[in-house]
């Protein structure tokens, strides 16, 4: 489902209720460029693989020049009743510019790579509904810094330094001698015929004042006439000056304050999303957003409204949310630039925030080939997602109102339809991974070159055994599976995991674990016997709190660097000798 910045807000309490609701959310993102190099002093020369340190810092540089434009969202529930796992997709361009009737003065800079430009114009990305179809966000920084401007602003009167006028400066002089007097006169009048008076420009009304004119009218109201209060009238033409109503400014710095505060929440868009999915604070979203204006009397909407909105917060404060994605670190970074701000410069410091808003990650690359090596084929989402097509044990259905991402040639690199690829790989990958799963002690996380990262005994259970994945010649051009609701009604059965070790399975096993298309040819009456007993699939992917998960939950895929993982839950420490002042976040 696109969701433009037309229809944002009357669609955003219906997104929050999917998030509320849903067992896990994935998502994926298209960004305007994904690399800065070559710069000088890269390691584009270097050779053996960089430290997580080193890819952090690309990372880094990467989220803070470019932009993201694209962010897809999949909820997906679990329906025990009816027996499958049901999606809600969702598509958002995403915009830099400030919303519209906004100005809060936010000036981004940012830039395109013509490489990130051309993939995606391959891929039939629409540039231009960044622009003009795009919801904003405002990241936690910067709404911090707009309400630091706004309270200096409101107290900028107070706190002005005085101009100092020349002596030898006799036009200023005369505007300045001429207000006072003007001010004076009506003020002593003890039945002035207004409640005003008016400052208008010496050459007469059709003349408007200037910025350095309406600063000395603040500037003598201010010094000499403290129970008087000066405006500015019609775009500043003129300066009106009143008696002060302590009632009456008491209102009117309250509505001032909730414009302010009606513009923030119209700024932060996006921002509202990923509040929601970490837990944070939405209580400035206004009931009023989702009443039906086309009813009678809207109005009548708003008890059910709040007391909805009201419980669907509640549980967003206390859910531990399961976010999935697919190679998922460069993302992360994306996401922490977007939603909060000014990334920490140290990669550990950077692992702790992550982990702190998002308690349970995974990562799809990383569950595809935890324990593969170099030469296992490529691992990205189209090719993961090949073998499954005709799968659907476990099955994972579109919602009927969610159905555009229901054909079988798909819209591979729009961010939406990723993330609804990325739903339908968990669950499926997940489930046949489990279906083989047995408890073995690791002696530390993985390497991608086959070697432990850990120099320790760990006590994770862990799939043993890698993944065998198709390679290019064995999967075509489509892609799809998964089917639309309403499906043909399923009946899966309680099967036990096979009793049988991996290790002593047949190498034609192992070969279409993730290919059941392939033809399993069987040298031997044994073998034969063995592959009758291969493991069936259960409908519903393993709980959270299961040991299956130990090894895979908070672990990135970073193929480009040494051990090949990112660990969220073990942050990587400064070295001995290496600064560490705690000032980078």
């Amino acid at each position: 489902m696109d969701i433009d910045h037309y229809q944002y807000r009357k669609k955003l309490l219906e997104i929050l209720r999917s998030i509320a609701n849903a067992s896990f959310v994935t998502f994926d993102l298209e960004m305007s460029g994904i690399s800065t190099r070559p710069k000088p002093g890269d390691r584009t020369y270097d050779v053996g693989k960089a430290t997580l340190q080193q890819q952090y810092d690309e990372i880094k540089s990467a989220a803070e020049t470019f932009q993201i434009l694209q962010m897809g969202l999949t909820c997906v529930e679990e329906d025990r009743e009816k027996e499958y796992y049901l999606a809600r997709p969702y598509n958002f361009y995403v915009s830099p510019k400030s919303a519209e009737g906004v100005d809060l003065r936010l000036d981004r800079i940012f830039s395109f790579s013509s490489s990130a430009c051309d993939f995606l114009t391959k891929n039939n990305f629409s540039f231009g509904k960044v622009f003009s179809d795009g919801v904003p966000y405002m990241s936690r920084d910067e709404e911090y810094e707009c309400r630091e401007e706004f309270n200096q602003r409101a107290d900028k009167k107070a706190k002005m330094e005085n101009i100092t006028i020349a002596s030898n400066d006799s036009a200023t002089l005369d505007f300045y001698r001429g207000v006072r007097r003007t001010i004076t006169m009506w003020h002593k009048t003890r039945k002035p015929k207004a409640d005003f008076v008016n400052i208008s420009h010496p050459d007469g009304n059709l003349v408007a004042l200037n910025g350095f004119q309406r600063r000395l009218v603040y500037q003598l109201v201010r010094n000499e006439f403290p129970t008087l209060q000066a405006q500015a009238r019609k775009d500043g033409t003129f300066m009106q000056i009143t008696e002060v109503d302590d009632y009456k400014e008491a209102q009117y710095q309250l509505r001032k304050l909730r414009g302010f505060n009606d513009q923030i929440a119209k700024q932060k868009g996006m921002q509202w999303i990923f509040e929601a999915l970490v837990g944070g604070d939405l209580s400035d979203i206004d009931p009023d957003w989702f009443a039906s204006k086309t009813s009678d009397n809207p109005k009548d909407q708003l008890p059910a409204i709040k007391k909805e909105l009201a419980q669907i917060i509640a549980t967003l404060m206390r859910k531990k949310h399961v976010i999935v994605g697919h190679n998922l670190l460069m993302d992360l970074g994306f996401i922490y630039k977007t939603f909060i701000g000014v990334l920490p410069a140290k990669v550990g410091h950077f692992q702790q925030m992550v982990h702190e808003h998002f308690p349970v990650v995974i990562d799809t690359k990383y569950l595809a080939t935890h324990n593969t090596d170099a030469m296992n084929p490529r691992a990205n989402l189209k090719d993961l997602l090949e073998p499954f097509k005709k799968v659907h044990v476990p099955l994972i259905v579109l919602h009927e109102e969610h159905t555009a991402y229901g054909a079988a040639y798909g819209k591979e690199h729009e961010a939406g339809f990723d993330s609804w690829m990325t739903a339908e790989l968990f669950v499926k990958l997940s489930a046949k991974l489990y279906s083989t799963y047995e408890p073995s002690i690791s002696s530390g996380d993985d390497d991608f070159d086959g070697n432990s990262s850990s120099g320790g005994e760990s006590t994770a259970l862990h799939y043993s055994g890698g993944l065998n994945l198709p390679s290019d010649d064995e999967s075509d051009s489509s892609t799809g599976g998964g089917a639309a609701l309403k499906p043909r009604s399923a009946s899966p059965k309680k099967i036990q995991n096979i009793n049988t070790r991996r290790d002593i399975l047949p190498p034609s096993y192992h070969a279409t674990q993730l290919n059941p298309k392939a033809a399993i040819i069987h040298d031997t009456d044994e073998e034969a016997a063995v592959a009758a007993t291969e493991p069936k699939v259960q409908q519903w992917i393993p709980d959270m709190g299961d040991r299956f998960w130990g090894v895979y939950i908070n672990k990135l895929r970073a193929n480009a660097v040494q051990g090949g993982v990112c660990d969220l839950a073990s942050p990587v420490i400064a070295e001995e000798g290496e600064e560490d002042d705690g000032e980078d976040y």
